[in-house]
């Protein structure tokens, strides 16, 4: 599941290729402005809150993000089959959030996304919260608290996109937006999280989630998943999973870093739809782990904030066989403008590779794509 393929730019003549080009920067021109009113609008309206801070909380709160860039990707190969010819993807999106707090205790949430490769609004939540002295409870539409990508906002990971086991999760059912009835209560140091989530019948998920501030600068999360999935669609006959997961994370001053394994099965036996051409057994057990590591280079300068040099290494199976898993690696460089880093300027390499469906010991190149985009967070 890719997050920006959207138009493919196939080059058949050069006049054919100058009018791509000219109507690619036409496009890149119109987001360049959109963003760069956004991010006057957010500025200004940071700079105005902190000028007339008050105690008392704002009853409405607004934020979000904007991506402009490019996806490059080449060609995949499984085997002696090529799932992928390679494209060049355009990356626009817009994602707003609104907070509302009609009265003391309670808030409403909801996070529209737009991406310049759908016609209409994605809705990316929904949900009103009701606050106890240490504690709350949700009821509406959010994300599950199962990985460590999907309970950080989105405006702390790094990348430009989640990782591979991310994708593969979502291509599982397991993550993604439910409806869910969600409580939350909070001690000094620990946040206990509990779940009910469905997705209109046909899977239903019980999440339970445990937060540990380990540390000043570690942070640990052990999170279990049950969920109750139909066998076959449009049957009667139901079956059940369980996965867990572990998960660290650490803020130095030199390094950061967070680390996590992943382990369950695979329910689906019918309608997944297989990411990036990797193949695995549906119904099957798996296994994963995930290690992300930035240094973050304070410049201080004043058009030049930080520096992040990152990179990732990840690794999903199947088996205990070695042919059987899938390996990703990417590294990356992300340039902070601003003395918030609101403006970023992120790019990064990427490359997936296996040994499934070879006869040697060598392995494949599965996926490889290099992302750059300018960030703009409010």
């Amino acid at each position: 599941m890719n997050l920006y393929h959207g138009s493919i730019v196939e080059v058949k003549s050069p006049r054919m290729k100058v009018y791509i080009v000219k109507n690619n920067i036409a496009v890149m021109i119109k987001f360049f402005i959109t963003i760069a009113l956004i991010s006057t609008i957010a500025f200004s309206q940071e700079q105005m809150q902190e000028a007339g801070a008050s105690k008392k909380k704002d009853i409405v709160s607004f934020g979000g993000q904007a991506e402009i860039g490019l996806d490059v990707e080449a060609p995949g190969w499984i085997g002696n089959k090529s799932w992928d010819e390679g494209k060049l993807t355009q990356i626009g999106k817009v994602e707003t959030e609104l907070k509302i707090r009609p009265a003391d205790n309670v808030e409403l949430e909801f996070d529209l996304e737009y991406d310049r490769r759908f016609t209409n609004l994605n809705l990316e939540k929904l949900f009103v919260r009701y606050n106890f002295d240490n504690s709350n409870a949700r009821i509406g539409y959010m994300k599950k608290m199962f990985t460590l990508e999907e309970i950080k906002s989105s405006k702390d990971n790094l990348f430009a996109k989640k990782s591979m086991l991310n994708d593969i999760l979502e291509d599982f059912f397991l993550l993604g937006h439910d409806f869910t009835a969600q409580y939350r209560h909070i001690f000094p140091a620990h946040t206990l999280i509990g779940a009910y989530s469905m997705d209109g019948g046909s899977r239903s998920f019980i999440n339970m989630t445990a937060i540990s501030q380990m540390t000043e600068k570690t942070r640990g999360i052990a999170a279990v998943m049950y969920e109750v999935y139909r066998v076959k669609e449009g049957g009667f006959k139901y079956d059940n999973a369980f996965f867990g997961n572990l998960g660290l994370e650490f803020d130095g001053k030199i390094t950061d870093f967070e680390a996590e394994g992943i382990w369950g099965q695979n329910p689906e036996k019918y309608g997944a739809v297989h990411i990036d051409g990797l193949e695995y057994d549906d119904g099957g057990y798996f296994w994963s782990i995930r290690f992300q590591q930035s240094f973050p280079l304070a410049l201080n300068r004043k058009h030049l904030n930080m520096i992040i040099p990152l990179y990732e290494i990840s690794q999903f199976n199947d088996s205990f066989d070695f042919k059987t898993a899938y390996w990703q690696t990417r590294a990356g460089t992300n340039l902070c403008f601003t003395p918030k880093n609101r403006l970023q300027w992120r790019t990064n390499f990427d490359l997936i590779i296996t040994a499934r469906n070879q006869n040697s010991n060598r392995p494949q190149i599965v996926n490889q794509r290099v992302t750059s985009e300018i960030l703009v967070l409010w």
